[in-house]
């Protein structure tokens, strides 16, 4: 599934905000969210999921049903590439009134540390010639960050979700604390639920990934 591929990035929220530059905002869920003053503004959310790690990296990478559990996402699709590697994917935005709907392209890059059991999954703005261009939606002129799994050794997972993002134009407060500051811890809480969810619907990748690591592990 996951080929060690590592993209050096103009831009790595992982990198550039050291440990001390994350200060605690609150606990919600078994989860803990987190801030980054920066420049520029990041927002990170952590906690375990008492979930196995192949049941947990098969969605993360099923790009098409981000939206199912992605807070506000109405479309998600790969432009270029391969999900389980690096690929550029559209991603558009349903915004609650009287918001102007957002959409993205982004470059998503996928590395693995085998012997840790870890996966790590980057991202930043990118541009594509498939990427459609709407009227009705206003481009995210910011979205970067990174999407971490790792296998505790004790049937659970550490989960970390961090993201710098400038939504663009003009959004009312409350809007603006759902869509950037809230999204990192809200959606690991639906990532965890999707997971539940979705059990016994990947059984074949799983099965595949399982034999995969197993055999390089040797």
């Amino acid at each position: 599934m996951f080929k060690v591929v590592w993209l050096v990035l103009c831009f790595s929220l992982a990198a550039q905000a050291r440990p001390t530059e994350w200060v605690f905002l609150y606990e919600k869920a078994g989860f803990r969210a987190y801030e980054h003053k920066g420049p520029p503004l990041a927002y990170k959310a952590e906690g375990i999921l008492d979930l196995p790690l192949p049941e947990v990296a098969a969605v993360l990478v099923d790009i098409p049903r981000q939206k199912e559990w992605v807070h506000r996402l109405a479309e998600s699709r790969v432009l270029e590439g391969n999900p389980l590697s690096r690929s550029v994917i559209y991603s558009r935005y349903n915004l609650p009134w009287p918001a102007t709907d957002r959409d993205a392209v982004i470059e998503s890059t996928v590395a693995e540390n085998i012997k840790r059991a870890e996966v790590h999954v980057r991202f930043q703005n990118s541009t594509s010639p498939s990427a459609p261009v709407r009227r009705d939606c206003i481009r995210v002129p910011l979205s970067e960050g990174a999407f971490s799994i790792r296998d505790t050794g004790q049937g659970t997972v550490f989960v970390s979700y961090s993201i710098s993002l400038d939504p663009g134009g003009w959004l009312p407060d409350w809007i603006v604390s759902v869509f950037v500051r809230d999204a990192p811890l809200s959606t690991l809480q639906a990532f965890r639920a999707q997971v539940i969810k979705t059990r016994g619907q990947y059984s074949d990748f799983i099965a595949a990934q399982k034999a995969r690591w197993s055999s390089d592990q040797r």
